[in-house]
């Protein structure tokens, strides 16, 4: 099996730095040791040379995060099983459960049922996009029917994810605990990829020397 291992890294509202990008190529080269590396980036200057990378860029005024529909565009040139991944994260455990998961598409659970957004916009409460494993030309469509007008009525991708792909897998919860609910070493025995919210991994580096070796 061809498995490409896919982050975004555009210009935005979180301040990730390049150091994001290079880190988790890292951990993804010793979690996954045969696979592919693709940054879809506005910032390729400012990546080292051997970094493969896909051009992107936010669209317009949108928040970061609305580039990951880009992912889904039949267009690129990919193949094969894709592993997504957001830079705010740190792989813990064994990823060929993630990249093996008996589905054509599967995402992280939603993890924050109690979040409603201010701004008047609607959460679909299905995934987390934060982790998404897919073969490459499932849903075309939430690249090619996607416009600004979804981004001013849905909170985030992965709410137009939920509303448009209602039949993709969420994986286990316990697969994907957050830093604020596990704080240190020993992860949880199921745990694979840690989620950063907050704080995130370069705060969390300064704080914790454990954080800082880990997130390497």
């Amino acid at each position: 099996m061809t498995l490409t291992v896919l982050c975004v890294w555009v210009r935005g509202h979180v301040p990730f730095t390049a150091e994001y990008v290079t880190r988790l190529r890292s951990m993804a080269r010793r979690a996954l040791p045969h696979h592919r590396f693709v940054c879809l980036t506005d910032q390729s200057n400012k990546l080292p040379p051997d970094m493969e990378t896909v051009e992107a860029s936010a669209p317009g005024h949108l928040k970061g995060w609305w580039s990951k529909v880009r992912l889904f565009d039949p267009g690129l040139p990919l193949y094969g099983r894709l592993l997504y991944l957001d830079l705010d994260v740190l792989l813990v455990g064994d990823m060929t459960h993630v990249v093996n998961y008996p589905a054509r598409f599967a995402l992280a659970p939603d993890g924050a049922p109690a979040f409603r957004p201010r701004d008047g916009t609607v959460c679909v409460k299905r995934f987390n996009s934060s982790v998404m494993v897919w073969d490459h030309g499932v849903h075309p469509e939430l690249f090619k029917e996607w416009n600004q007008h979804v981004a001013h009525r849905l909170w985030g991708d992965q709410d137009w994810i939920g509303e448009r792909a209602p039949e993709a897998s969420p994986m286990p919860a316990e697969w994907f605990p957050r830093l604020s609910a596990a704080v240190s070493p020993p992860w949880p025995s199921e745990a694979k990829v840690i989620l950063c919210k907050k704080p995130k991994n370069a705060e969390a580096a300064s704080k914790w020397p454990w954080f800082d070796k880990e997130w390497n």
